[in-house]
């Protein structure tokens, strides 16, 4: 997985995390969080991580497994190695070849993250 520069906060493979995750910037993933993970950028998920719990984000990129809802401000990416049992609410999805999705996907408009923090 690419990692960008931007990337605020590194969960390691060998750290889990039983309860929410709330961060400001962006957020890579490799250990395990059963919680729901609110942030204000990105979230990425490597290969071999688990999240169980819903995800609040701008972006996501998702190579692992997922147990939960997803809402997104921007794009998600269902890697070629994730899998996700859960509903998506985005406004761009892209699932590449080889992605593993169980659930509902709802592309219309709604109200996003940022235009909730401009009332």
């Amino acid at each position: 997985m690419k990692m960008d520069n931007d990337m605020g906060s590194i969960l390691g493979p060998e750290l889990k995390i039983d309860g929410n995750v709330s961060v400001d910037g962006s957020l890579l993933i490799y250990g395990t969080v059963n919680g729901n993970i609110d942030s204000h950028g990105s979230v990425r998920t490597a290969k071999g991580s688990k999240v169980k719990g819903d995800i609040i984000g701008k972006e996501a990129h998702i190579c692992g497994l997922v147990e939960g809802n997803l809402v997104i401000d921007g794009k998600i990416i269902l890697g070629s190695e994730s899998q996700l049992t859960g509903n998506l609410k985005s406004g761009t999805l892209v699932i590449e070849e080889g992605a593993k999705f169980a659930g509902t996907c709802d592309m219309a408009q709604y109200e996003t993250m940022s235009d909730k923090n401009n009332e």
